[in-house]
């Protein structure tokens, strides 16, 4: 395939009637953080790239040395069909200390090791979000519908936000009403990991701008409103080898999709600081509104932390429930990629899959209760989630002052994991 070069892809955008171009990174919070161009002043930095001040990008560099370049991804381009702009997404490349905590390279690292062991990772992505009125203060779901609930006005606003994504190329996807008031749902139709990570956060971008339009708010903060289910963005995932999936099309798991599964729970504790990122997340993740609390998988059971969907008789796919909408995808899926990479390699074996509901299984291990658990469990076991040393401990520091930050302001936990505060509504909403 003939390398893709910067000049046809700034003839393209031009030619389409794009008219700002904006260069973007990645924090270790997954935020997109970038600049903007003028079309015209874009066909250099398309070239050369972007450089920018590493130390006020959470957590590229320190100020004595924070000039840092990002290199566009020429392959990664989305047009916003909302205001004629695009977003290429970009990777750090100096200085090398930089480089090493730039999360999207760090996925690109996993998957290309992965095909070097001859795997191909398919990846997609089901995202939850409310759309909520913010009014006097106050946080409220944009409606009072319930799962495939058709009634509701604002399926208006969430089929815009679908058919925006379909315009900007992210595919068609079904759209429906979930369990929760507000609650909708969108699916990114598997494919590459570093793409789905890319079409993840654009999605984002694109619900966001379609449902301010329309005076509402889509949040992505997972759990917004206790007493009902919370947003999750499950994660599906296959690995291919010689074009075949190694997950099996009959109507159980194959023994390499099992490894697989099996590598992934035995690690669920440490990647849960990664797939579940904030001090809300803990709150999604409690008995009773189809969100994980014990480490066990079984077929079709919302319940379990990895399900095995069998629609029609097939089971080709495992479905990770433990990711929140908040997480950093790129250091999320290459962890988890890897965890189950380990599983397959070692030859794993998971325990037996749970037919009933699962949140009251005394003999299962739990997801971590809290922020601050869950950044201790990632500090002991990065390494068994191929994240490197420095980039575990910048992100362990951002965890840990963010539970500090919230229990100072609100609080113990104990006295307050069952309610949503105004502090969680600042800082996720």
């Amino acid at each position: 395939m003939p390398k893709v070069e910067a000049l046809d892809v700034w003839r393209i955008l031009k030619g389409a009637g794009v008219r700002r171009l904006k260069f973007v990174i990645v924090d270790l919070y997954g935020r997109p953080r970038g600049v903007s161009f003028g079309i015209d002043e874009a066909k250099r930095a398309l070239e050369e790239g972007v450089t920018f001040d590493g130390s006020s990008v959470a957590k590229y560099a320190e100020v004595h040395e924070s000039d840092v370049t990002a290199v566009p991804d020429l392959s990664s381009v989305y047009v916003d069909p909302l205001d004629r702009s695009a977003w290429v997404f970009c990777r750090v490349e100096d200085p090398p200390r930089a480089a090493g905590l730039d999360p999207r390279s760090l996925l690109a690292r996993t998957v290309e090791r992965l095909r070097e062991r001859g795997l191909e990772a398919r990846v997609g992505i089901e995202v939850e979000f409310f759309l909520v009125r913010v009014e006097g203060g106050r946080v409220e779901p944009a409606d009072r519908g319930g799962y495939f609930d058709l009634s509701q006005p604002e399926l208006k606003v969430a089929e815009e936000i679908e058919e925006a994504a379909e315009a900007a190329g992210l595919g068609g996807s079904k759209v429906h009403h979930e369990v929760a008031p507000g609650q909708y749902e969108y699916n990114l139709p598997a494919g590459d990991p570093v793409r789905a990570a890319d079409s993840f956060l654009f999605f984002k971008h694109l619900a966001s701008e379609v449902a301010r339009a329309r005076g509402l708010r889509a949040t992505f903060m997972p759990k917004p409103f206790w007493g009902v289910n919370g947003s999750g963005a499950h994660v599906h995932l296959n690995f291919l080898s010689g074009g075949e999936s190694l997950f099996g099309r009959d109507g159980s798991l194959s023994a390499a999709g099992l490894h697989c599964l099996a590598g992934i729970l035995k690690r669920a504790r440490a990647l849960a600081a990664l797939a579940a990122p904030t001090v809300n997340s803990y709150k999604r993740l409690v008995p009773h509104h189809e969100a994980p609390t014990r480490l066990v998988w079984g077929y079709s059971n919302r319940s379990a932390l990895v399900r095995v969907p069998r629609y029609r008789g097939l089971a080709n796919r495992i479905e990770v429930r433990e990711p929140d909408p908040t997480m950093n995808p790129y250091l999320a899926l290459a962890a988890l990629l890897e965890a189950a990479a380990r599983g397959l390699e070692r030859g794993e074996e998971p325990p037996e899959p749970v037919s009933g509901p699962a949140y009251t299984l005394a003999s299962a291990e739990e997801t971590p209760p809290h922020l601050a658990a869950a950044t201790a469990e990632f500090e002991s076991a990065h390494g068994e989630l191929g994240i490197p040393s420095e980039l575990a401990e910048a992100y362990a520091r951002l965890k840990r002052a963010e539970w500090s930050e919230y229990v100072e302001a609100c609080g113990p936990w104990e006295e307050t994991w069952n309610k949503i505060t105004e502090w969680e509504y600042r800082k996720y909403l």
